[in-house]
C-alpha cells in the first residue's frame, strides 16, 4: 500500500458490517483494522483486502517494518516485476521513436511533435512497436484496474489505462507508450521515496513507523482532515471536468480529437496521490526526529497544538516531555512543531501548484500527457523527500 488510492480502495472493501474502525499508516504500508470477532475472523479481513490485488498478510505490534515486510515474502517482489514490464515497454517505445526518426526530417519532430493533439501519421512499424509498449506497459496494471472498477473505484490504475488507450485511440500512439512507460517509471519512483521513508524512520526507532496505541494517538490535526476532505472531493471533480472538456468544447469547433487527447490529461491528474501522502509523512518524520530528543507529540494535533501553545499541549497531554528530554525541551517542542506544519504547508502547496498548472495548461494544449505524468510523480516524490527532511531534528 503506497499511495493514497490504494488506501481508498481498502477501505471501500472493509466497509463490511463487523468492521468497527480503520487506521491506515501510508508510511507504515498497513492498516490497523478493529473489528468485531464474533462477526469477521482475520482470515476473512485478509481475504476481501487481497481481492483488490494488493500483497496482504497480519502483522504483530512492534514488528521491524523490514523484518515484517520482508518475512512474509512482501518486501518487493512486485516492484521487481513491475521494473521488467517497465523494461521491456520502455524498450519498444524507444525502438518506435528510432523507427519513426528513421523517415523523420528531425528528432525534434520525433520527440516533441505529438503534444499538439493532431493525429500523426507515424507509420505502421513505429505504430506497431508503439502498441507493443503500451501492451507491456499496462500488462501489469490491468489487473489492479480492474479490481478498482469492480469497487466502481476509478484510480490511477484505471486513469492511466484509459489514458494510454485513449491517446492511442486518436492516432497518438507515441503519446500512448509513453504514458504506459513512465507510469511504470512513476510507481517505481513514488514506492522508493515511500520506503525511503520507512527506511529513515525504522532506522531511527528500530521498529515499523506509526504510533504505539498503548501510548494513545492523539488524532489528526485539522490540517490533516482538511487535506482528507479535498482529496474526496477533488478527484470526481476533475475527472468530471475530463468530461466536459472532451464533450463541450467540440460542439463549438468540431475538434474532437484534440480536447479528447487534453480530456486525458485531465484524467492522469485527477489522482491526489501527491497531496495525500504530503502530511503523513511530514507527521510521521517530525514525531519520529522529535523522540529521539525526549519530545513525544501525540501525532499532527499534536504538533498543531505544540505549534500554538506549547505549554497548553503538554497540559492537556498532546505533548510529552519524557525523562531523557533536553532542559529546553519545551521550547524545542515549540519549533520543531511549528517547523513541521511549515513543511507539511510547503508541500501541499507544491502539489496543488503542481495539478493547477497543468490542469491550465492542458485546457489550453500546452502540455504534453506523458509530461504530465511524469510531473504528477515528480511532485510526490518530492513533497515525501521534502517531509524526510524533518528526521534531521535540530
Amino acid at each position: 500500500m503506497d499511495c493514497a488510492d490504494e488506501a481508498a480502495l481498502v477501505r471501500h472493501v472493509l466497509d463490511v458490517p463487523g468492521i468497527l474502525d480503520l487506521r491506515f499508516d501510508l508510511v507504515g504500508r498497513r492498516v490497523d483494522v478493529a473489528f468485531d470477532s464474533r462477526r469477521l475472523t482475520p482470515e476473512a479481513i485478509v481475504a476481501l483486502v487481497a481481492g483488490t490485488g494488493l500483497g496482504v498478510h497480519t502483522h504483530t505490534r512492534g514488528e521491524h517494518v523490514h523484518d515484517d515486510h520482508a518475512a512474509h515474502g512482501h518486501a518487493h517482489p512486485h516492484h521487481d516485476r513491475g521494473a521488467v514490464w517497465m523494461g521491456l515497454s520502455g524498450a519498444a517505445m524507444l525502438a518506435g521513436w528510432a523507427l519513426e526518426a528513421w523517415t523523420a526530417e528531425t528528432w525534434t519532430e520525433v520527440l516533441v511533435g505529438h503534444a499538439d493533439g493532431d493525429v500523426h501519421a507515424h507509420g505502421l512499424a513505429p505504430t506497431i512497436a508503439y502498441g507493443i509498449a503500451i501492451v507491456l506497459g499496462l500488462w501489469p496494471v490491468i489487473p489492479r484496474a480492474l479490481a478498482s472498477l469492480r469497487h466502481l473505484r476509478l484510480d490511477m490504475h484505471v486513469l492511466v489505462c484509459i489514458s494510454a488507450v485513449g491517446a492511442a485511440a486518436v492516432g497518438q500512439w507515441a503519446e500512448g507508450a509513453a504514458v504506459a512507460s513512465l507510469f511504470g517509471v512513476a510507481h517505481l519512483m513514488e514506492a522508493w521515496s515511500i520506503e525511503r521513508a520507512r527506511v529513515a524512520v525504522s532506522d531511527l526507532v528500530g521498529h515499523e513507523p506509526g504510533w504505539d496505541e498503548a501510548d494513545g494517538e492523539g488524532g489528526s490535526a485539522q490540517l490533516e482532515r482538511f487535506i482528507e476532505r479535498f482529496a474526496a472531493i477533488y478527484t470526481p471533480i476533475v475527472t468530471a471536468s475530463a468530461l466536459t472538456l472532451v464533450l463541450v468544447p467540440p460542439l463549438f469547433d468540431g475538434a474532437w480529437g484534440t480536447w479528447f487527447y487534453r480530456g486525458l490529461i485531465f484524467l492522469v491528474l485527477a489522482c491526489p496521490c501527491a497531496l495525500v501522502i504530503s502530511t503523513p509523512v511530514t507527521v510521521v518524520a517530525a514525531v519520529t526526529s522529535a523522540a529521539r530528543r525526549g519530545v513525544l507529540y501525540r501525532g499532527g494535533l499534536g504538533l498543531e497544538r505544540a505549534a500554538a501553545d506549547v505549554s497548553r499541549a503538554i497540559s492537556a497531554g498532546q505533548v510529552v516531555l519524557m525523562p531523557g528530554a533536553d532542559t529546553d525541551g519545551g521550547r524545542f517542542a515549540a519549533a520543531h512543531a511549528s517547523r513541521a506544519l511549515g513543511v507539511i504547508r510547503q508541500n501541499v502547496t507544491l502539489a496543488l501548484l503542481t495539478k493547477l498548472g497543468f490542469l491550465v495548461s492542458a485546457a489550453m494544449g500546452a502540455a504534453p500527457l506523458w509530461l504530465a505524468v511524469l510531473a504528477d510523480t515528480g511532485a510526490t516524490v518530492a513533497v515525501t523527500l521534502n517531509g524526510l527532511r524533518l528526521l534531521k531534528a535540530r
